[in-house]
């Protein structure tokens, strides 16, 4: 004869006495079953609730996700999810092959565990990378309107070193805007760049064309997006709204949005793929601005409406200014007034640490003990350049409770350049556009 079926009422019951204090030992001894019976119907309740314990049938379910494994195995790896929102399901795989209690029992595979957390805990799958969902960039219509910006990441070169490069290029002309190397080796693979490494690729392509596009494009990499838990703006998006030029992005994971960039790896990566090319970094850069040039100028292009000439050929309004720019006057054309009025857009939540902290790009602003724990809303004033945090009040609207003034968001923190002493002894603007090259 097998073991005694429980109704739905003595699951319950176990689960109800347990939650009173009674042991399961107790219980087991109470009620004429076995320990691991007892154990099993708290559980059950325990991390699906009455419901679950209703829900729980004898035998196999015609259906569900983790239905042929063991009731205990799912429990323990939905336990360990909840309680550690950020490990993959490699890592639980790993707890649970270390419990004892489930020793004997069958284990979900990594994608299987995966299925199980996105059906039973939804709440703490993926709950660190949300990224913002985007609609499709519209698609440019002029020179010089957006710029595409990509990195191409991890090249091996023959010294031993890696190098990463930054291309940009401009879909409608179809020029390739720069390409730029930078050394990322690391003791054990190899960094990503850094802002202001892109920052220097943008600047050198502004002095090149000698003019600024309306719009850069780029993925929502972090270097270049900023958090994406975090609507706080990158300090690439700032530098760049300090010069009037919108950061735009991709959607996210489709690469397909700005196609014309991506198709630029291809034809650099094969036009200095040979071991002269890459034999150190700075045969690998001269390689990749005579090719560019020659992409430019000479090669016959089938991109765009190029129809088999040049880009600069094609398209010679390449050559022609959207909006100047002069090294010597990027101060002169930054407008701190545009950071500000980004930043007063961008609502902002943050909770107070133990301190009365909350921390804004890096920085740490005191608002007070009294707020310790509590979560407030954070807005920028433009006209004082001060935060303004709110927290809810009892009747559920928002009251402000403190003031802060803006910290480390100086024009030489975003833009690497010391103003000059005397803006009376710069020289007045004036822009010269390079020839195309004679026939």
């Amino acid at each position: 004869m097998g073991p005694r079926v429980l109704s739905v009422d003595e699951r319950i019951e176990i689960y109800m006495l347990k939650q009173a204090g009674h042991t399961l030992d107790e219980i087991s001894q109470s009620k004429g079953i076995s320990f691991q019976t007892a154990r099993k119907w708290w559980r059950v309740g325990r991390d699906f609730g009455l419901a679950g314990i209703r829900a729980r049938t004898r035998g196999r379910p015609a259906q569900g996700t983790g239905s042929s494994f063991d009731t205990e195995v799912i429990s323990a790896a939905i336990k360990l999810k909840k309680k550690h929102p950020r490990w993959g399901a490699n890592r639980v795989l790993v707890e649970l092959k270390r419990d004892e209690q489930l020793t004997e029992r069958k284990l979900p595979s990594r994608s299987r565990l995966q299925a199980i957390f996105k059906a039973h805990c939804p709440e703490v799958v993926g709950n660190w990378t949300h990224h913002i969902k985007l609609p499709k960039p519209p698609k440019a219509t002029a020179v010089h309107e957006v710029w595409q910006l990509d990195h191409q990441e991890g090249l091996l070169l023959q010294d031993g070193s890696k190098a990463t490069v930054c291309n940009v290029r401009d879909p409608v002309g179809a020029a390739m805007i720069s390409s730029r190397a930078f050394e990322v080796t690391t003791p054990k693979r190899w960094r990503k760049l850094t802002w202001e490494e892109v920052r220097q690729v943008l600047r050198e392509a502004f002095c090149e064309w000698q003019t600024m596009p309306d719009s850069v494009q780029t993925d929502n990499e972090m270097a270049l997006g900023g958090n994406p838990n975090d609507p706080f703006p990158s300090w690439l998006t700032l530098w760049l709204a300090g010069l009037g030029i919108q950061h735009s992005f991709i959607r996210s994971h489709r690469a397909t949005d700005q196609a014309e960039v991506e198709r630029c790896h291809r034809t650099m990566d094969a036009f200095s793929a040979d071991e002269d090319s890459r034999a150190d970094l700075g045969s690998f850069q001269e390689t990749l601005e005579r090719e560019r040039y020659q992409h430019n100028h000479l090669f016959p292009s089938r991109a765009s409406d190029c129809n088999g000439q040049p880009p600069l050929i094609a398209h010679p309004e390449l050559l022609t200014a959207r909006r100047p720019y002069h090294p010597d006057h990027e101060l002169a054309l930054f407008d701190m007034q545009r950071i500000y009025n980004l930043l007063a857009a961008t609502p902002l939540t943050r909770k107070v640490n133990r301190n009365g902290q909350i921390t804004l790009k890096g920085k740490h602003y005191s608002i007070g003990l009294h707020l310790a724990h509590l979560q407030v809303e954070v807005r920028f004033d433009p006209l004082s350049q001060e935060w303004v945090c709110f927290r809810t009040a009892d009747d559920g609207q928002l009251e402000e409770c403190a003031r802060r003034p803006l910290v480390g968001f100086e024009i030489q923190t975003l833009t690497g350049l010391q103003p000059a002493e005397n803006e009376e002894d710069r020289p007045p603007l004036q822009f010269s556009l390079p020839l195309p090259p004679s026939s």
